[in-house]
């Protein structure tokens, strides 16, 4: 199957790209998708996803909806990935 990820703020600046399209395996997870991400630009492995435990500190979106790690991807899916948001 197929899922469009969709790059924002700093995570398009170190892909270098606002969007890819990529290949899964039938009934993949946000977190499968993620390790995929991690072997496609391991830029994300060194600097952002280094350990399971940092997947918290991205949020990601599937058709404009927040999903958790474990939810299932369906072919033609868009999947966002945002930086965690602070303020004060």
């Amino acid at each position: 199957m197929k899922v469009t990820v969709r790059y924002f703020a700093r995570y398009r600046s170190l892909v270098g790209k606002g969007e890819e399209e990529v290949e899964l395996p039938e009934g993949a997870t946000v977190r499968d998708l993620i390790e995929k991400l991690k072997e496609l630009h391991p830029v994300l492995k060194n600097e952002v996803f280094a350990e399971d435990d940092d997947l918290a500190d991205v949020n990601v979106s599937r058709n404009g909806r927040y999903v958790r790690f474990d939810e299932i991807l369906k072919d033609g899916d868009i999947v966002a990935l945002f930086p965690p948001v602070s303020g004060g």
